[in-house]
């Protein structure tokens, strides 16, 4: 039986560059559900407008000026962030792939290269899903440090809401979280916790009766009962003990996405007689408002 056929990882990420950088940097959960902000090189500002208009009485005659606009930013500062691995062919070769391996001088090719592709992308994704909740650029982990996550930036500021839960009730707390939530933003507020806190939500909802099982809660969202707010299951939020409520619209992932800094490279370097996979990005995370913003963290 002839073996299967396979294209050149080369080609095939040649031909899939942009598909495959946006995969990896745009298809983390929590990152799907924010706006994006492109053209990022290290910071940006997200400029704000606060209007307050005064109304006044129409039948009087004349002009007066009452009301504000205010002009303000908030800086999103991304992480540069690269990606390097490299690939032995002939070290492959005692392994359970060894037949897909073509080892003709000038036929150099990896085997299962879109698989290879996917499982970098799946980790990208992952560890960015993380990030963008516990980034911290103080951090000694070597994939959390490279930029401020979510809750640190909600952490350190004055204006969000925050909310003391005990951990001791899931639902206790993110009912304390949702009762915070500024009711400009109520009906489009989404409140985000850890798969943890999310299952004993789940579990305590059956216990009260107060559960409708559909499909959404096995997708990891439910609504509250009697409410219109969603509580959505997020894995970097696993193990924080903290619960974070905020319009998504509202929230920013930076990146830049617009011209070639953004790298996606695999070649064969003759010199180290190796297979070399090149990911270049960058990542940040902001909100513009901060008193639509909640975090619920123990005291």
């Amino acid at each position: 039986m002839a073996n299967p056929v396979i294209t050149t990882l080369t080609n095939y990420i040649q031909q899939e560059r942009l598909p495959l950088i946006s995969k990896a940097v745009l298809g983390a959960k929590s990152i799907k559900m924010f706006s994006k902000q492109t053209g990022i090189k290290t910071s940006a500002a997200i400029n704000l407008l606060t209007t307050d208009v005064q109304f006044q009485d129409g039948k009087v005659c004349g002009f007066q000026d009452a009301g504000t606009q205010e002009l303000s930013q908030r800086i999103l500062t991304t992480g540069v962030i690269k990606v390097n691995l490299e690939y032995c062919k002939n070290k492959m070769l005692d392994k359970w792939m060894q037949y897909e391996i073509s080892i003709k001088v000038g036929d150099e090719r990896l085997p299962f290269e879109q698989e290879f592709v996917e499982d970098v992308n799946k980790d990208i994704q992952a560890k960015l899903e993380k990030a963008v909740w516990q980034g911290d650029t103080a951090s000694g982990d070597e994939n959390l440090k490279w930029f401020d996550g979510l809750l640190k930036i909600a952490t350190n500021d004055v204006s969000v809401n925050k909310v003391t839960i005990t951990g001791t009730s899931a639902y206790d707390d993110i009912m304390a979280v949702y009762a915070a939530i500024p009711e400009q933003v109520l009906d489009k507020a989404v409140i985000f916790v850890g798969a943890d806190v999310y299952r004993k939500f789940g579990t305590e909802l059956v216990n009260k009766n107060l559960f409708h099982f559909d499909s959404s809660y096995s997708n990891g969202e439910v609504y509250i009962p009697g409410t219109s707010t969603r509580v959505v299951k997020v894995n970097g939020l696993n193990g924080t003990d903290k619960i974070f409520a905020a319009d998504p619209n509202r929230v920013y992932f930076g990146c830049d996405m617009v011209d070639d800094s953004e790298e996606y490279d695999f070649w064969y370097s003759k010199d180290n007689d190796s297979y070399r996979l090149n990911i270049r990005f960058n990542a940040g995370v902001q909100y513009p408002f901060s008193n639509e913003v909640v975090l619920g963290a123990k005291a």
